[in-house]
């Protein structure tokens, strides 16, 4: 009876593995998450640098911070109606 009750066991644990592996949504395509990458095009790749006075960096901080967005962004929306 041993034998049997062993062979039943054994069954059922192969089962149980196939319904794991089939529910397991780890293997597969994965996502790798962030965002997708932008076109060539689009892409910001120069940079300009300016020299500016303790005081013009505090404002232009306060300001962005402000404003609730980066000092970068901040410039590029100043610049915007120039270019």
């Amino acid at each position: 009876m041993a034998k049997i009750k062993e062979i039943e066991e054994l069954e059922l644990t192969k089962k149980a593995n196939k319904f794991i592996e089939s529910a397991d949504m780890s293997k597969g395509k994965k996502n790798r998450g962030g965002r997708p990458k932008k076109d060539k095009n689009d892409r910001a790749t120069e940079q300009i640098f300016i020299n500016v006075t303790k005081d013009e960096k505090a404002k232009i901080d306060a300001h962005a911070k402000e404003l609730g967005i980066s000092v970068s962004a901040l410039c590029k929306i100043s610049l915007a109606k120039f270019i």
